[in-house]
């Protein structure tokens, strides 16, 4: 779910382990090859494809189709506005099988005699190939708003599917090669106060109490 729909759906998380703050270079070459490029409509036969795009509504953001472009573009305030474009193509299982049943039946009457199991499985995967390259893909949009100087993290939506994307393409660009910890802000941990997660003393104080339903992975992170 984009900002710019009319409402307002929001996920909160905390970036563990930051260390020195990268350069906006540093920051530009891990984001360049997680960048989307122009829209396919045919030979693409991946189902789901993520990527990072131009955000909108900001004016240095706002340059004309074509033209390069980088994080830089992404700047607000004290962080950086992300937008994830997301390709999902599917072709229905019946189509799969009538084109299947179809090239089975050419297969048999040239040959004479019916494909194997490794032939089956083989020409089912093909159908499917071909016919998803030729799917057109149903497109969405997710923005978050990273700010960096605090480790924080929000993304607007609340859908399961659509949160998973965007964290595993925010933790693949970002969190992953900077030896960061995506910690994902449901009950109880929204109740934290900042200083739980910066100072050591708090956080031991803050994380016995929740002892009990915090999970125990989130709370060595905190510990540590």
């Amino acid at each position: 779910m984009g900002i710019q729909n009319g409402s307002l759906s929001l996920c909160r998380y905390r970036l563990l382990g930051a260390g020195k703050r990268p350069s906006i270079g540093a920051l530009n070459a891990l984001f360049e090859p997680h960048k989307s490029g122009p829209l396919k409509l045919k030979d693409v036969y991946k189902e789901d494809i993520t990527g990072w795009v131009k955000p909108i509504g900001l004016e240095a953001a706002d340059i004309p189709e074509g033209l390069s472009w980088d994080l830089s573009h992404s700047e607000l305030e004290d962080g950086y506005l992300l937008r994830m474009r997301q390709e999902r193509r599917r072709v229905p299982g019946s189509l799969i099988q009538l084109v299947y049943k179809q090239k089975f039946a050419e297969i048999e009457q040239k040959t004479g005699k019916a494909p194997g199991p490794k032939d089956r499985r083989e020409l089912k995967d093909q159908v499917k190939r071909e016919l998803t390259g030729r799917a057109l893909p149903a497109v969405s949009h997710i923005d978050g708003f990273w700010r960096d100087r605090l480790g924080e993290l929000m993304v607007f939506t609340t859908g399961k599917k659509q949160r998973d994307s965007f964290e595993l393409l925010f933790s693949q660009t970002f969190a992953s090669p900077l030896g960061l910890t995506l910690v994902r802000l449901d009950p109880p941990l929204l109740g934290l106060t900042a200083a739980a997660w910066t100072d050591s003393d708090v956080a031991m104080r803050a994380f016995g109490r929740l002892s009990s339903t915090t999970p125990v992975t989130v709370m060595a992170m905190a510990y540590a």
